[in-house]
Parts: C-alpha cells; structure tokens; sequence
C-alpha cells in the first residue's frame, strides 16, 4: 500500500498510519554459516526440513560446503540447540562473522 492509501486510515488500533506500517514491518532474519563435508549437505538439509519452519538452508560455496542458515529472530536459541543436538550425526562447524 502506498503512502497515500494509508493516509486517513486506521489499522486496528494503531493511532497513525505511520504507526501502522511500522507495527506490521518484520525484524530482519538471522543468518548462521556452517562449513561441512560436501556429502553431508544433502542429509543435513533432510533433517533441517524435517523440523518445520526452524529454518531454511541455502548454499552459499558448493566446492567448501558452506551453507547458511537463515531464521526468524525469535528462533535463535531454537537453532542454535539444534545445531548442537545434530553434531552427534553430522560432522560441522560454524563460522562466525
């Protein structure tokens, strides 16, 4: 919606229109790259999309096995307990920034 609709309009309780668009904007995802063996990515994608909405896996370098992790940021102890419970089966490391 542009400026002007929102000009004049109330959004449930909100006071200003202004108040309104910001209310409903999200906070931005969260990112956790993990270096792994490359036959070990497709596993770990299984196991990830077997824990719905935790977070989805995007391959940032094929040759290295780097994948990123990105995650709503009211999940992040979410993920980062999932991660510690899949070293037991799949051999990783996090890379911090």
């Amino acid at each position: 919606m542009s400026a002007a609709q929102w000009k004049g309009r109330r959004v449930g309780k909100a006071r200003s229109a202004q108040y309104a668009r910001q209310a409903v904007r999200p906070a931005r995802s969260r990112r956790i790259y993990v270096r792994l063996r490359p036959q070990d990515m497709a596993p770990f994608k299984f196991i990830l999309e077997g824990h719905d909405n935790l977070a989805y896996l995007s391959v940032v370098d094929k040759y290295s096995a780097v994948c990123r992790l990105v995650h709503s940021p009211g999940q992040e102890r979410e993920v980062r307990e999932w991660l510690e419970a899949m070293r037991t089966q799949v051999e990783f490391s996090i890379i911090e920034p």
